[in-house]
């Protein structure tokens, strides 16, 4: 006895690939008996009965066009090879039914590993490269099931064995945001799922942010540049794999979207506000400093501001005492890369290098704090908060590492 019983309906269709579903089915858990096939109006591809072992594949696969008015155009899977695979689907589903101890459902995970485990006994049904396309096209399996397939092989691609991933998602497993991520960056590169397939397929198109992300989603980004750079921050469960902008370059990444959903807005990747340098460290030596504010504007404008400003080492406290540097000074701060900002064009002309008791002034360029100041300029600044709420660069300057601690200002 074979592995299938068809009835008149569906004989037409079953019969070409009848020897394929056999050889799939015994390398399938059995069913527990032969598998009953009839057609019937349903949605999709096909329906499974549990309880009778029955496989209802949609009438439109009796033709008479080639493909079911579901398939993917990119590419379609004829309405025999998509009869074979449903039945082996049908099969699967029961399987993983029995492992999950629940119904079936119509989700990317149900019908993913459904999908990948028909593949896996019946390759050359080619079911495999019509779920890829499903996926790149609309980079959504979320909203598409089908698509779920490409979850799957990119869970195989990387070593991990994706039917177990499945029902462990399906027992209440959680997948996180940044594991989704790798698996659409696999399932969209040329290097990965989309390289694999036989003809081109066109990836969902990049959007701009701010923008919002459905679950169990990928989309690429593509952020226009910005004098300032910037980055994109998710609101939501979801991630970017590159989130930093930098300055006068557009951002081409890929964001991921899980259960729930997120929204990408943007941020101005530095530390906007007003900061008063607290302490400095560099070329062996602890120094000291007075009267130095930095203001972070959100639009990449920057002012320094001086009052009666002091900024050396503590060997040089008898100095401090004489004199200061007062004035405002202007420039910008961009960002150049991650937890990086650069200091671009500060100007120092407007400074004054005066006595603090002597009534003396003259031009602060060329000496102290002006040189200071223009020498922040000569490289990058890798940036970030301290537990105690404070900010600290670190960078080069005048030819030595440097690192500057600064407060929060009023």
């Amino acid at each position: 006895m074979g592995r299938i019983a068809v009835d008149d309906s569906t004989r037409s269709v079953l019969e070409p690939v009848r020897a394929t579903v056999e050889r799939g089915l015994e390398q399938l858990p059995p069913a527990g008996g032969p598998v009953h096939v009839e057609l019937g109006n349903v949605p999709g591809f096909f329906a499974w009965h549990a309880d009778g072992r029955r496989v209802v594949l949609s009438e439109h696969l009796a033709g008479p066009a080639l493909h079911h008015p579901d398939e993917s155009p990119a590419i379609p899977v004829d309405r025999w090879r998509r009869a074979a695979a449903s039945v082996l689907e049908g099969v699967a589903l029961l399987e993983l039914s029995r492992r999950c101890e629940a119904q079936a459902g119509d989700d990317w995970r149900w019908t993913g590993a459904a999908a990948f485990a028909a593949h896996r006994v019946a390759p050359e049904l080619g079911i495999a490269h019509a779920d890829l396309a499903v996926a790149i096209a609309t980079g959504h399996p979320g909203g598409h099931p089908r698509a779920g397939g490409a979850v799957m092989q990119a869970w195989h691609a990387a070593k991990a064995d994706p039917l177990a991933q499945a029902v462990r998602l399906l027992k209440g497993g959680v997948l996180s945001a940044a594991e989704w991520l790798r698996l659409g960056a696999w399932v969209l590169s040329p290097r990965g799922g989309r390289g694999a397939l036989p003809v081109q397929v066109e990836p969902v198109a990049p959007r701009d942010v701010p923008c919002a992300l459905d679950a169990w989603s990928w989309q690429p980004l593509l952020v226009p540049g910005h004098s300032r750079g910037g980055r994109v921050v998710v609101q939501g469960a979801g991630a970017v794999d590159q989130p930093w902008a930098r300055a006068d370059h557009a951002l081409k990444t890929l964001a991921a979207a899980v259960d729930g959903g997120c929204s990408l807005v943007t941020d101005t990747g530095g530390p906007v506000g007003t900061w008063e340098v607290a302490s400095a460290e560099g070329f062996g030596q602890v120094m000291g400093a007075r009267g130095v504010r930095f203001e972070f504007s959100a639009d990449g404008r920057l002012q320094v501001v001086l009052a009666d400003a002091f900024v050396g080492p503590l060997a040089a406290v008898g100095m401090a005492d004489r004199m200061g540097t007062s004035g405002t000074c202007s420039g910008r701060w961009c960002v150049a890369g991650e937890q990086e900002l650069r200091f671009v064009g500060i100007e120092t002309h407007s400074l004054t290098m005066h006595g603090r008791r002597d009534r003396f002034a003259m031009p602060a360029k060329g000496f102290g704090m002006g040189e200071w100041l223009m020498a922040l300029g000569e490289g990058t600044w890798v940036w970030g908060r301290t537990d105690d709420g404070r900010l600290l660069l670190r960078g080069r300057m005048l030819g030595g590492e440097v690192q500057v601690r600064l407060r929060q200002g009023r």
